[in-house]
């Protein structure tokens, strides 16, 4: 019986001895710089062949496997291998050309491979785009929360399953110009002012962007396209809600002038018009709040008097409630016909008086005649 039990000992030992290298977790990073502009177009075919079964990105779900694995996905990477399996363009240079069928294909079959592998497995969410941690202590310290959350919320939504957020966060410091950098900052600031206007999830698309392009892995040519691109866009967002550009011509001294607002987020918005006159010919009188419903468009009426005669403009822009501006100012050119009543009054008189003195004189030369 000793002998037995003693065996049996050896076994499970052995057994236990034999299976605990073959079942030390392995870590598997799934993350690729962004290969789309920010309106979602792909600008190369890289993603593609790295999706491919020899690929870099096709090694890590097509090889083998018998230990047990856990996975650090980046939500980003995934959220463009989904698009590209839905069918997708390059952009070459700006012109849009079509894209090969055989990549949607490899992006179908990658996620299939993944969906499938990693089923059963642990699977950890990466900051959006993967960004530099010293860039995102510099630039988004009180957005990296909502776009975890977001990064999050989407990957589940790929997988149907819960995940967990990962703490690890990328130690390398990318290189970013002075100009880069003070425009991340104006692009950041630019969202946040929208921010106390629309609803965050208009603007989450814009957020995630910047995070994205932080990511130090990022070729450095490469970035400054992505710059300029990301410039574009943010031109785009504050286009969203504009004063539309038009002139006047004023033809009495007090007239009510009809300014139209655009508003083409889905949100409906609560602002500001502020004006200013840029001479003292014209006066305008403010205008309280504003409400204007999403993709919408809505007319104001401005009530301004007339001091003087000749050109003037109204330099106008939208705020927020607090009075901070959004969207690009515009100015309205304003041509002054009008003649003020005391300018009417001295002309009538003056008239009277040439009349009288027209009639004096040709009193005066009748009586001479006589």
């Amino acid at each position: 019986m000793r002998k037995v039990l003693t065996l049996l000992t050896l076994l499970l030992l052995s057994n236990t001895f034999l299976t605990t290298p073959a079942q030390a977790v392995q870590e598997i990073v799934i993350t690729e710089p962004t290969h789309r502009l920010s309106d979602g177009v792909f600008f190369d075919d890289e993603l593609a062949a790295k999706l491919a079964p020899t690929g870099e990105l096709g090694l890590l779900v097509y090889s083998p496997n018998r230990g047990v694995r856990s996975w650090l996905i980046d939500p980003a990477t995934i959220s463009e291998i989904v698009a590209m399996s839905n069918g997708y363009v390059i952009a070459d240079g700006w012109e849009i050309k079509d894209a090969q069928v055989s990549g949607q294909d490899v992006a179908k079959a990658w996620l299939t491979q993944f969906l499938r592998v990693s089923r059963f497995e642990k699977i950890s969410v990466l900051t959006y785009g993967n960004p530099s941690r010293y860039w995102v202590d510099q630039l988004l310290e009180n957005e990296i929360t909502y776009i975890n959350a977001s990064g999050k919320i989407s990957l589940e939504g790929v997988l149907g399953k819960a995940t967990t957020q990962s703490a690890f966060q990328n130690g390398e410091k990318q290189g970013l110009s002075k100009q880069n950098i003070n425009f991340l900052k104006y692009a950041q600031r630019q969202i946040e002012l929208f921010s106390t206007l629309v609803d965050q999830k208009e603007l989450l698309s814009y957020q995630l962007r910047i995070s994205q392009l932080l990511n130090p892995d990022i070729e450095k040519n490469e970035l400054q396209d992505l710059i300029e691109d990301l410039d574009k866009s943010i031109t785009g967002l504050r286009n969203k809600l504009k004063i539309t550009k038009t002139k006047f011509t004023i033809t009495s001294s007090k007239e009510e002038l009809p300014i139209t607002l655009v508003n083409n987020f889905e949100s409906p918005i609560n602002l500001k018009l502020s004006i200013r006159a840029v001479n003292s010919k014209v006066v305008v009188t403010p205008v309280e709040q504003i409400k204007i419903e999403g993709n919408s468009k809505q007319q104001v009426l401005l009530p301004i008097e007339v001091l003087a005669t000749g050109q003037s403009s109204l330099l106008a822009q939208l705020t927020n409630l607090d009075n901070k501006p959004v969207g690009y100012p515009v100015n309205i050119n304003l041509k002054l016909s009008v003649i003020s009543p005391v300018a009417t009054w001295i002309t009538s008189a003056a008239a009277v008086l040439l009349f009288v003195a027209a009639l004096i004189q040709s009193l005066r030369r009748v009586r001479r005649r006589k």
